[in-house]
């Protein structure tokens, strides 16, 4: 037997081996594999070679860049005031004012800044940097419904963040995407109203005119 040929092959190879007998019962993936092989015919010209794979541990080098936005966000006097009660060089006392009442209504947790709501949660204050990031992920991300402006908003105020200008935001957004601009509804609708003449012609009327 061609199995038996090459047990003896390899076999002369060690130095010392030992055999040991295993009942059926206990070889049982074996004995399915074998019996499949014996349904399946292969033709005799159907070779298939080996592949080759070559293990090499060497040093890798990559380079990570990432933009980082020289401006300060918006609500940097607010931060600064609420962790460390300073006010800006050209605040007058009006601005100061404003600031003291506009701070009740933030919460200021290590470098993150919350906004208090009225159901007694919290709202992430983000920049301009990660409001790209979030309309992107919650508009076309993964399983992104391609919303429209307003329905954007909601659902990114849904998962708790916040900014100024969302609304504003979101609606320009969704009029950049190309995807919803190739697959979305074709409005035929009229942008006025229409409304019905009187007369077929302007300045046309029944019967005889005369001057």
């Amino acid at each position: 037997m061609l199995y038996h040929c090459n047990l003896l092959s390899l076999a002369s190879k060690f130095r010392n081996l030992e055999l040991s007998y295993i009942r059926r019962t206990r070889n049982t993936f074996a004995d399915a594999l074998a019996t499949l092989s014996l349904m399946i015919q292969h033709p005799d010209e159907l070779v298939i070679e080996p592949i080759q794979i070559q293990l090499e541990d060497r040093p890798a080098h990559f380079l990570v860049m990432e933009k980082v936005s020289d401006v300060c966000p918006w609500y940097n006097d607010i931060k600064k005031f609420m962790k460390t009660g300073s006010y800006s060089l050209d605040a007058n006392s009006v601005a100061k004012s404003f600031l003291c009442r506009m701070s009740s209504r933030f919460f200021l947790n290590g470098e993150v800044l919350y906004k208090k709501i009225s159901d007694l949660g919290l709202l992430r204050y983000i920049n301009e940097e990660e409001t790209d990031y979030m309309m992107n992920k919650v508009h076309s991300g993964v399983c992104g419904p391609h919303m429209n402006g307003h329905l954007l908003g909601k659902k990114i105020m849904r998962t708790r963040y916040f900014w100024l200008t969302k609304e504003h935001d979101c609606v320009n957004f969704v009029r950049k995407c190309v995807k919803c601009q190739m697959h979305g509804d074709v409005i035929r609708a009229p942008p006025t109203e229409l409304h019905s003449m009187t007369a077929p012609w302007p300045y046309s009327c029944d019967g005889p005119t005369s001057p």
